[in-house]
């Protein structure tokens, strides 16, 4: 397999999955980190969430993603990526998971707004 490069060929991302797997993790940390914060300072545009659920999310996000990682990747001790390898990743992953985090929270408050309407049950007719 041949090693991909990029960006003048700056940036060397090896051969195996290392890369895809640390975008992967830092996406959704990222999406973790924002949960938290969103939920923290009650951000509406954000939070996908309220109050424990939120941050019971944004853990579950950040620490779910570390585990998988650092469980999963098998390359993690051989040398790869380096520095502008790993940034360019997790600027990759920021610029994704943050249009992302407000179509969903978005999406869920439409889905909240909306409430169905009870049809009324028929009156009976006035007895005199």
């Amino acid at each position: 397999m041949e090693e991909k490069t990029f960006f003048l060929d700056l940036l060397h991302f090896g051969t195996g999955t290392q890369a895809v797997n640390y975008f992967v993790f830092c996406f959704f940390a990222i999406l973790g980190v924002i949960q938290g914060v969103a939920t923290r300072y009650q951000r509406r545009d954000l939070r996908w969430f309220e109050h424990h659920t939120g941050y019971a999310m944004s853990a579950t996000l950040v620490g779910g993603s570390f585990a998988w990682f650092f469980t999963t990747d098998q390359e993690i001790f051989i040398p790869a990526l380096a520095g502008g390898e790993f940034f360019a990743l997790f600027i990759g992953a920021f610029i994704i998971a943050t249009p992302l985090t407000r179509a969903v929270a978005f999406a869920l408050a439409r889905l909240r707004a909306f409430v169905p309407v009870a049809k009324p049950a028929r009156e009976k007719e006035p007895t005199l």
